[in-house]
Order: structure tokens, then C-alpha cells, then sequence
């Protein structure tokens, strides 16, 4: 009988040609690194399970792929780099065809995380089969791509089985990425195994080509290198050379591939392997391998870059000639440096001398550095080393690297930056802070700036109240990233108060050491709940819940005692003066009477001298009138330098200031004052919502993502670090502070199962 031609179903069509393009898992992160690359990405981290068949995924910090773009993401022969065939002759960029997601979708399970830079939030969706399965789903997540490759070749089990060890495979995953990392300048990389605490691979975007091999390689090839540079090109089209050559010194019996880059793209080129090794040979001991990283430029329209599916090879113009000018300069280059050579002399000594070394360090603090009241809140800590070395089990070894991997990295789809907030309408202005603290004088830092709206609708929460108030006419409403700083160099005032003394010494009285060594040393893990105000720390061996309320609260009211009397000042602008008159944002309680809203200004005005010298909160009339209806509050207390309070909570610092407050008694008035600027300072509740709830528009849920990363990157990056430098913990503190698990425990807990 005789066969018949028939067309192959596509999905089988579409099998052979991920086939010819993924060979290996290595291949696969090929491709999207060098997309990566091309978004103009400068950190790269790739985290591999079991050599890249269960799980590969590269994160990226790039340009990112709109919403809009996403159901053509995995289909084939999709591709931004380029529209016409002649574009090729041009070509600047790794990819080009829109094969190589579309080829990893049919023979794996694919998930992308992705955000542009005007998204508001990040988009994941998963794909299969070259579609996009269902739609993308709004998460948090930061510029640029995060791509998850998950049980590679799952539906191949013949190329399963061909596959090497997950160690192999692993290894020519370093070893690529290792090759790109020292060819890719201005990019960072990173490559670990799954629960992996230490990367195997860590380049920092920061290092010369040179500290690149070291990072990659080792010492020994970074100290025997040779600059390489060819610029004159005699008639050919290539139009440079650079690189670097091992010189005569460096020995070994291990080769190293060459690392050859053609227009930025790795490329295998066997001819000018060969010629290079054979000149080598006529310089180094028999056996001994060089170490070449050579990166070509040749002119474009000179390079065909179709050759091979993987577009591992490539073709160029007078490639035998040009081969043959590299040749003879690296000839050149070695006949220079053949006249000196270092040989290892072997040393008369045997054994090996240990040196004991003891250091003491002593570290005392006081909480209150610059006031006349010193408090040693730290004993002198002892530590000796000593020349025996003893062997530390691991449910006893602390993470103590900044550079490993946190928790929350687990959490969430990439690594975290500050999130976008909500756009500025266009009647906001900017807030102008004035900081005369004589310690915060030397850098300026942004943080998100206040602004004024007189249509916003807020919720304000009253702490220590029987209810809730929702706010019908607040005005209060806060948007934007920076503050505009203005550094005037006031000198630093003393305070001679005996109140003040009395506070600080009460405050120093009431210390508990070791929730203060707690904090002194912690590491910051994350928030576990926004609503109920808890976070993670970790110190030691231990993993602690605290109420982060709380510990501001106690931070921001010891700051005040520190800093009394020279506090930086926040200054409320606005061109409507209705929004910050003090009438108008005690309205919004609709239990105060006018009456009684009337004696909570007349009692603010009458101290206005007072909170503007030691509180730098200003209260003046347009027309310096006496008038209480036209009294405004012009600017609130700066207490920490890029942290600004919440705005929605004026209209309640400004009744308990008038309420709560015993203004006859020194000492009772002060300490008063300061605990309502340090409630108000404490982060607001963010009520928790259901990313999933089908009742919530899109707008909410990138509100909640907003504040909740806003909140996030303050406490971790702004209000911990101070945390730790100047906090000292209070007895009252020890119920906020809990421990949930030690790592002793856990061991012991795993034995058993």
C-alpha cells in the first residue's frame, strides 16, 4: 500500500521545533537570560532545582512586557527585536525569531510575572501550549520579569532520559551564566540551587571584567591575565577586539572553554579555538590549558546570526583571515611577556604555625547621646578566638549574610522595592521640610511627601476612643514619593529642663536589657499582618512576632525625648488655607459641639509660642489676627528623616492635643505633648482584603498592594535600622514581643519525624 503525504498536527510540529531549540535546561535559561539582557536588565538571579528540570526561574530587573502583550508572549514567531527580514543585517539584540518561549510552553509549564514601569501592580498568568492560560492576575511585584519554568520536558520523556545528573546539568548552568556575567558589564548575576542558603554564583554589577573571572574562576586566573585589544582591522571588517589572555605563568591541567562573544552574543567558533590553542602550545609546558575570553565586533551586515536554531554558531566574512590577524597578534602578545616567568619554590619548613589572637570589644551606648543624661544601654561585649578550630553544628549557625536568601523571598514573586503610589491630582502641592537637627544634616533622603486634597473621604481611627469616626469632609490625603529637604545648619540647642531630665531618667529607669539586646542585634524578616500591626524579626536562634505599633509608638516617643527642642519641621503648604484651619479638621468629629471645639483652639493658640520653640508645631492666622476661626496649623514635627506620618490622623492629633493635655503641670503637659506626636507618627492599620473577592474592583486591590509595599519598605528600610541603632526596649514592651520558634526546637521536631 502506498503512503500518503499528510500535514503533521501542530502540536507535534510545534514538539520538533522546541526540540531543535531546547536541547537542555541550560539552553532554556540561555534564551531567557538573553532576554533579559536585552530589556536592559542590571541584576539577573536564577534560582535552579534539581539541574533545571523541576524548576528554573530568572528574575529580572528590566523593562518588563505590557498586559497587552501578554497573550502574544508564547506564541511562535512573536518577537519585538525586529519586523523585516533585512533587519537581520542590523540586528543589535540576543533574540530574534519569538521561538524560544513559545518552544519551552510545549514541553514545559511557564509562569510570568511582569511589571512595566507605569503598571500600577504586576501581572502573573501561566502558559502552556504556546496560550495563555485564563487572564492576568494584579499582584505585587517590582519592575521587570520573573519567569518560572517548571518540570521541563514532562511530556518528552525520551530527551527526559538523555538528560545528565541534576549536578551536571547544574554545572552547565554556572558555567553559562558565569560566561555571560564576565561579558555582560553593568549587570549583576546570581545563581543558586533551591534551599540553598549560599549562591554559587554572586556578581555584583559593580565589577570590572577582570573581578568578574576572579568571582567566576579563581585568583589564580585573575592574576595571570593579559589586557587584550586589537583596533586596527587592515582592510577587514572587523572593527575590534578586546579580551583577556592568560601569560605564561599561569598553569593548568584543567581547560577551560574558550569564551568567545560575537557582536555580544556567545558563540562557539571551533577554527579559532584550534588556532589559538596551537599557539599556545609553543609557549606552555606540555599538558598545561589557556585560559581566552575574546570579545569580537564585527561589522553586522558582515554576520549571519541564522545559522543554528540555538544560535550557538555564527558566519562572518573573511573569517579565515580574520582568525589568522588574531592569531598573530596573541603570537605577539606572548612573545612579549615569554622573558618572565615565576616558579613555585618549595619551602624547608614542615608543619604549620597557629597564632592565637585575642581581641576585646567593648560597645556602650546610651539611648540619649546628645542630652545630659548618659545611659550605658549595652555591657562590654568579651570575644576571644582562639587557634583551635571547633566545629559548629547547624542548628546552631545564624544567617549573618546580608547577601542570602530571606524569607521573604519565598513570599513573593521577586525581590521587593518600593511600590508606586496613587497619582497626584493636580491641585496637590509639594511640602516643604525644613530639618535643623544637627545629626541629619549631612544627606538628604526621600520619602513619600503629604499633600492636601479637600475631597478625599478617610476613615480615621481613634486609639484609646470607645468608637470609630468615618471622616465626611477630611482633607487630608497622602500621596507622592519625595520630600523636597531644605538643610538649614542651626546649631543644636541645649536642654536645661528639669522636666525633660526627669523624663529621660524614667524612660532610662524603665530599660529592660535584654529586649534591648534583641532589638540592638535583630535581623528583620517581614510583616506577618498589616491589620493586627505584627512583623518577624529574628535574633540569634530565635524568631520573634512583635506588634510594630507598639515599638513605634515607644521609638517615636523616645526620638521626641532626644531630640526635644530641636525637632526638623515639616511645613503644610496649600493654596487653599480652608484645609489646614483647625475648625475644619476638628469638623469631622461630629461629637464635638462648636463650643467645645471652639476651647480646643483657644487652648492650642494660647500655647502656640510654646509647641512652635519646643515642638516645632506652628499655628498663625492670615492676617495675625486673634481671630480663632482663621487659626491654621502651618507645619507638624519631623522626628525621623524619611519617615512622614500619616496625614490622615491631624484632625485626631489635633483633638487630643486639645483634650488630652494637662497644660497646668510642666512635666505632665511635655510628656503628654510628646506621646501624641509619637501616636501620631505610629504606621496606620491597613485592613487586610481578598486579592480573590470578585467584589473589589482593581482599584482597591492596587490601593492595598500600594500601601501595603509602601509600608513594607518604611518599616524594613527606614524604621528597624533605627530601630536597631538608638532603640532601648521598655519593661511594658515585653507582652508586645513573642516568641514563636527557636531553631534548637525545630531540629528536635524534625528528629522525631
Amino acid at each position: 500500500m502506498t503512503s500518503s503525504i499528510r500535514a503533521l498536527d501542530p502540536s507535534v510540529v510545534n514538539k520538533i521545533a522546541a526540540g531543535e531549540i531546547i536541547i537542555s535546561p541550560v539552553n532554556a535559561l540561555k534564551e531567557m537570560m538573553e532576554n533579559s539582557i536585552d530589556a536592559k536588565s542590571t541584576t539577573i538571579d536564577i534560582l535552579v532545582k534539581e539541574g533545571g528540570i523541576k524548576l528554573l526561574q530568572i528574575s529580572d530587573n528590566g523593562s518588563g512586557i505590557s498586559k497587552d502583550d501578554l497573550p502574544l508572549l508564547c506564541e511562535r514567531f512573536t518577537t519585538s527585536k525586529l519586523s523585516t527580514f533585512e533587519d537581520l543585517n542590523e540586528i543589535s539584540t540576543y533574540g530574534f525569531r519569538g521561538e524560544a518561549l513559545a518552544s519551552i510552553s510545549h514541553i514545559a509549564k511557564i509562569t510570568v510575572t511582569t511589571k512595566i514601569n507605569n503598571d500600577k501592580c504586576a501581572w502573573r498568568v501561566s502558559f502552556a501550549q504556546g496560550k495563555m492560560i485564563d487572564t492576568p492576575l494584579p499582584i505585587a511585584g517590582t519592575n521587570g520579569t520573573t519567569i518560572l519554568v517548571e518540570d521541563l520536558f514532562y511530556n518528552m520523556p525520551s530527551r527526559l532520559r538523555s538528560l545528565r545528573s541534576p549536578n551536571e546539568e547544574y554545572n552547565k548552568i554556572l558555567d553559562v551564566v558565569g560566561r555571560y556575567a564576565i561579558h555582560s558589564s553593568k549587570i549583576g548575576f546570581s545563581c543558586k540551587k533551591f534551599g540553598d542558603s549560599q549562591f554559587s554564583l554572586s556578581i555584583r554589577a559593580t565589577l570590572d571584567t577582570k573581578d568578574r573571572i576572579r568571582a567566576v574562576y579563581n585568583g589564580s586566573v585573575a592574576s595571570n591575565l593579559i589586557n587584550f585589544v586589537v583596533d586596527e582591522n587592515e582592510g577587514l571588517p572587523l572593527d575590534k577586539l578586546t579580551g583577556y589572555i592568560s601569560n605564561m605563568n599561569y598553569i593548568s591541567k584543567k581547560a577551560i572553554s574558550p569564551i568567545f562573544f560575537i557582536n555580544n552574543r556567545l558563540v562557539t567558533c571551533d577554527p579559532l579555538r584550534r588556532i589559538l590553542n596551537q599557539t599556545y602550545m609553543n609557549f606552555l609546558p606540555k599538558g598545561n590549558k589557556p585560559f581566552i575570553y575574546l570579545s569580537l565586533m564585527i561589522e553586522p551586515t558582515s554576520v549571519d546570526v541564522n545559522v543554528h536554531p540555538t544560535k550557538r554558531e555564527v558566519r562572518f566574512l573573511k573569517q579565515d583571515e580574520i582568525i589568522e590577524q588574531i592569531s598573530l597578534k596573541v603570537n605577539e602578545e606572548l612573545s612579549k611577556v615569554d622573558t618572565t616567568r615565576t616558579f613555585k619554590a618549595s619551602s624547608i619548613l614542615t608543619g604549620s604555625q597557629s597564632i592565637g589572637q585575642t581581641s576585646a570589644v567593648i560597645r556602650s551606648k546610651s539611648l540619649y547621646r546628645q542630652s545630659n543624661s548618659q545611659v550605658n544601654a549595652d555591657s562590654s561585649n568579651l570575644s576571644q578566638t582562639t587557634p583551635n578550630k571547633v566545629r559548629k553544628y547547624e542548628n546552631k549557625m545564624v544567617r549573618t549574610d546580608a547577601s542570602q536568601a530571606k524569607i521573604t523571598s519565598f513570599l513573593k514573586s521577586s525581590q521587593y522595592v518600593e511600590g508606586n503610589s496613587l497619582n497626584k491630582d493636580n491641585n496637590n502641592e509639594v511640602l516643604n521640610l525644613e530639618e535643623d537637627t544637627e545629626e541629619e544634616q549631612n544627606n538628604n533622603i526621600s520619602s513619600p511627601s503629604p499633600t492636601v486634597d479637600d475631597t478625599s473621604n478617610k476613615l480615621i481611627e481613634l486609639p484609646n476612643e470607645e468608637t470609630n469616626i468615618l471622616d465626611k469632609s477630611s482633607q487630608v490625603k497622602q500621596t507622592g514619593h519625595n520630600f523636597n529637604y531644605v538643610v538649614i545648619k542651626n546649631k543644636r540647642s541645649m536642654v536645661n529642663l528639669s522636666s525633660i531630665k526627669e523624663l529621660r531618667e524614667a524612660e532610662d529607669n524603665r530599660a529592660h536589657k535584654e529586649l534591648t539586646n534583641i532589638f540592638a542585634n535583630l535581623n528583620y524578616v517581614g510583616i506577618v499582618d498589616t491589620e493586627r500591626r505584627l512583623i518577624s524579626i529574628q535574633h540569634d536562634l530565635k524568631l520573634f512576632l512583635v506588634d510594630y505599633g507598639s515599638i513605634c509608638n515607644e521609638l517615636f516617643y523616645q526620638i521626641g525625648l532626644t531630640d526635644f527642642s530641636n525637632f526638623g519641621r515639616i511645613s503644610l503648604l496649600t493654596e487653599n488655607n480652608e484645609n489646614l484651619k483647625l475648625v475644619n479638621l476638628l469638623s469631622v468629629f461630629e461629637d464635638l459641639p462648636k463650643q467645645k471645639v471652639r476651647d480646643i483652639v483657644s487652648s492650642l493658640w494660647q500655647m502656640k509660642e510654646m509647641l512652635d520653640e519646643y515642638f516645632s508645631i506652628t499655628l498663625k492666622t492670615d492676617d495675625d489676627s486673634e481671630n480663632l476661626n482663621q487659626v491654621q496649623l502651618q507645619s507638624i514635627p519631623l522626628l525621623l528623616k524619611g519617615y512622614n506620618p500619616s496625614l490622615d490622623k491631624l484632625p485626631l492629633f489635633i483633638r487630643r492635643l486639645g483634650t488630652k493635655v494637662n497644660w497646668e503641670n510642666e512635666i505632665d503637659c511635655l510628656n503628654a505633648i510628646l506621646k501624641e506626636i509619637a501616636l501620631l507618627y505610629v504606621p496606620p492599620i491597613i485592613k487586610t482584603i481578598d486579592q480573590n473577592d470578585g467584589n473589589l474592583c482593581d482599584e482597591q486591590k492596587i490601593a492595598f498592594v500600594n500601601k501595603s509595599e509602601l509600608l513594607e519598605t518604611t518599616l524594613e528600610n527606614i524604621v528597624f535600622p533605627t530601630i536597631k541603632r538608638r532603640f532601648l526596649a521598655t519593661n511594658n514592651l515585653v507582652k508586645d514581643v513573642v516568641e514563636i520558634a527557636n531553631l534548637p526546637g525545630l531540629y528536635k521536631v524534625f528528629e522525631r519525624c
